[in-house]
């Protein structure tokens, strides 16, 4: 009697175990591959001076309009593919002819950082983090960038003069 009870137990529980299995739905999140860049830092753009010598420089000119693109991108996508693109761009103006006001070492280490925060952006997308922060530095970094245009404009100072001892 012992054996039976036993062995209809383990039917019993065969049965229940082997019984409707709940599956786990897997839900598509659409708000998963969305990104939060609201209330980005206010691009700034250089002096009217400065915009003068700049308006024939292509390569500038075509950075400058991909960073706006910041502003409207609304997935994690659009984010990466405004990445690629502003490396390929920032490759060119790295490779072009400055003008000759603003061929000097301060600009060019502006655009260096400019390009460290793009690469970190692409990087936080690449580890699935959260972009936001490395957007904002990367904006200030353009802006510093452009600022940068404008202070060597108005600076009066004659670098030649201050390291020549």
């Amino acid at each position: 009697m012992v054996k039976q009870v036993v062995l209809f137990s383990l039917l019993l529980l065969g049965a229940i175990s082997c019984g409707e299995q709940k599956k786990e739905a897997i839900e598509n999140d659409p708000t998963k591959d969305l990104v939060d860049l609201k209330k980005l830092p206010k691009k700034i753009e250089p002096s009217a001076a400065a915009m003068e010598l700049l308006k024939d420089w292509t390569e500038y000119n075509a950075l400058n309009g991909a960073i706006s693109s910041f502003y409207a991108a609304e997935t994690k996508e659009d984010v990466l593919v405004l990445v690629d693109d502003l490396i390929e761009k920032q490759k060119l103006l790295e490779a072009s002819t400055y003008p000759l006001e603003f061929d000097r070492p301060d600009i060019k280490s502006r655009q260096k950082v400019f390009k460290t925060y793009v690469l970190k952006i692409k990087s936080n997308m690449v580890y699935d983090i959260n972009p936001r922060e490395a957007v904002i530095q990367a904006i200030k970094a353009y802006n510093a960038f452009n600022n940068q245009f404008s202070i060597v404009l108005s600076s009066k100072i004659d670098t030649e003069i201050l390291f020549d001892e």
